[in-house]
Formats: C-alpha cells, sequence, structure tokens
C-alpha cells in the first residue's frame, strides 16, 4: 500500500483548515488504495515514524506550504533524512513546496482574474451584503444536523476536559461500550467512581466500564485511533486546537462550547424501558428550550410511555 502524508502548519483557529480538507478528500477520492494522512510541521517526526511501522511500500511527502523557507529547505528535510536512515526498505519521496509548483502561479492567475470578473458589476455595498448573506446561508446549512443513533461499541472516544460538562458526556458514553479516554491537567475526582458498575445504573453489577484517565494537558498524539472526541475545557486555544487536530485526522468533534464547530451535537435523550428511547434536539439553537421539553415530556408522558413499553412486552 502506498501512502501520502500532507504537511501543513499548526494553527489553532477554526476553520483554518477548510482548503487543507478539501484535498484531503479528493486525494481519497481520486487515488482509492492509497492511504492518505495527514499532520503538522510539529508532529511531522512522530506521525511519519508511526506511517512507517504500518504496511506501507512507500511514502510521499507534501509540504502543504507556499514559501520555500526554513521548514521546506531544513526543517523538513532532516526529519525525511533521519526516518529514511531509520527505515531504509520504505522510500521516502519529499515533493517540493506549493509555491514551488510549476501550475501553481497559473491556478493563482487564474483565481483572481475569477474574483475580478465576479466583482466588476456590482458596487461595494452591494458585494457586502451578497458576502454577507453566503456566510448566513453557510451558517444555517451547518445547522441542518442530520439526526443518526451511532454505535460505538469497542470504539475509542476521546474525552478533553475533566469537568463536570466532561463527567456528564462519559456517563452518557458509558453505556455505548466505548472505550473513554479523558484528558485534563485536571480531572473531577467522581470520575474514578465511573469504572464499576456499582456506581453506574446503565452497567451491570460488577461490570467495568472502559474508561482510562490521564491527568496531563492534552497533546495531539492523543487522537490517534481515536473514532470521535468531545471538546469540554473552558479554554478557547485548547478547544481550537483540539478541533483543528481532530479535522485534519478526520475525526468526528464534538465541541461542548460552540456548537456550530463541531460535526455533531448529542441531543437530550430520555429512556423509558429496554425499547423506547425519547430524544429532544432544538438542532443546538436553543437548549433552555430543550430542557424545557425534556422536563415536559418525563412529567406527562412518562407513565404513558412505560406502560406502552409494558404492554408491548405482553404481546
Amino acid at each position: 500500500m502506498k501512502a501520502i502524508l500532507i504537511i501543513a502548519h499548526h494553527c489553532i483557529l477554526p476553520g483554518a483548515y477548510k482548503g487543507f480538507e478539501e484535498i484531503l478528500d479528493r486525494l481519497h477520492h481520486d487515488l482509492p488504495g492509497t492511504r492518505v494522512a495527514s499532520t503538522s510541521l510539529l508532529d511531522l517526526e512522530n506521525d511519519l515514524r508511526t506511517l512507517l511501522r504500518e504496511d506501507v511500500e512507500s511514502v510521499t511527502l507534501l509540504p502543504y506550504l507556499l514559501l520555500n523557507g526554513q521548514h521546506t529547505k531544513n526543517d523538513v528535510p532532516r526529519v525525511v533524512a533521519k526516518l529514511q536512515a531509520e527505515f531504509p526498505q520504505i522510500p521516502i519521496t519529499l515533493l517540493p513546496c506549493l509555491g514551488d509548483w510549476k501550475e501553481f502561479s497559473s491556478m493563482v492567475v487564474a483565481g483572481v482574474r475569477s474574483a475580478q470578473n465576479a466583482c466588476t458589476c456590482a458596487p461595494s455595498s452591494s458585494r457586502s451584503h451578497e458576502c454577507g448573506n453566503r456566510i448566513h446561508s453557510e451558517r444555517a446549512h451547518s445547522s441542518n444536523l442530520f439526526s443518526i443513533e451511532l454505535n460505538l461499541e469497542g470504539r475509542n472516544v476521546l474525552v478533553v476536559g475533566g469537568g463536570r460538562i466532561a463527567l456528564r458526556k462519559v456517563k452518557t458514553l458509558i453505556p455505548t461500550g466505548a472505550h473513554i479516554t479523558v484528558v485534563a491537567p485536571q480531572i473531577d475526582p467522581e470520575f474514578e467512581t465511573l469504572k464499576t458498575g456499582d456506581k453506574v445504573p446503565e452497567l451491570s453489577r460488577g461490570a467495568e466500564a472502559s474508561i482510562t484517565l490521564k491527568q496531563r494537558p492534552y497533546e495531539p498524539l492523543d487522537l490517534r485511533c481515536v473514532f470521535m472526541v468531545f471538546i469540554c475545557t473552558d479554554q478557547p486555544a485548547v478547544n481550537a486546537q483540539v478541533s483543528n487536530d481532530a479535522r485534519a485526522r478526520r475525526i468526528l468533534v464534538n465541541n461542548a462550547c460552540d456548537y456550530l464547530d463541531g460535526d455533531f451535537i448529542v441531543p437530550a435523550r430520555m429512556d423509558f424501558g429496554e425499547n423506547i428511547a425519547v430524544t429532544v434536539s432544538t438542532q443546538g439553537r436553543a437548549p433552555s428550550l430543550a430542557k424545557k421539553l425534556k422536563q415536559k415530556i418525563q412529567t406527562e408522558w412518562a407513565e404513558d410511555l412505560v406502560q406502552i413499553e409494558k404492554d408491548f412486552k405482553k404481546e
């Protein structure tokens, strides 16, 4: 199996990797059978070494950088030379940075010409209004969420944060059978009590939940082999870093602090017996309304739903 590893700058700003992700998607689509991965300049050595330890026959490196400067002339070649010596049986090809590609200048000129033509006939106020509408439309579209229930049994789920919000997320994850890892400099002591069925009603008595606690700051390597990540810290810079790191690795993200930044939200859920689960969602727009609806269902419908469940079992 051949592999491609794309190297980007390390950036914590939300949305910074949009174009980067589109290129990853194209490579996945147009080069079937090729292992496509991504890394940052900070993680290059660790991620490249991990890739070389897999069943790959060759690795092509693409520096997703415009200028042929310190990183492309010195830093990246040094790492490549070091790992090529460690894995001499696997060819490593280092491509030029994007700014040195012959096709790049033509692409830039075509993009500028297209922008000029689009703006020639419209006054500035109209252009601003159109741009504002487009941004609003994209945000509105992103919040039209698709409801789905995922099977997480045996999958690795990362929770970044060790406070009460993270604790609530972990409690909802335990019954799914996921392998949960919690990473935070400070972890609420109650996490320790969640590991056995004696403390968690959803687990059979004596059973153990798969929870690993790591009391330290988040590291990008925490995302290895992770299917889904929940961001639950009160540090915007950390949240942004986790979000961007996860997206570069094509990992599903739930951001408890900014639902628009995440890939999904978790609706309020109520279980009535073994076969009935009711969820309430306001598409992330009005959590307080979702809470009121949940209270109303639990107050006014609970008895009827429990009875429906009992009648179903008798059939």
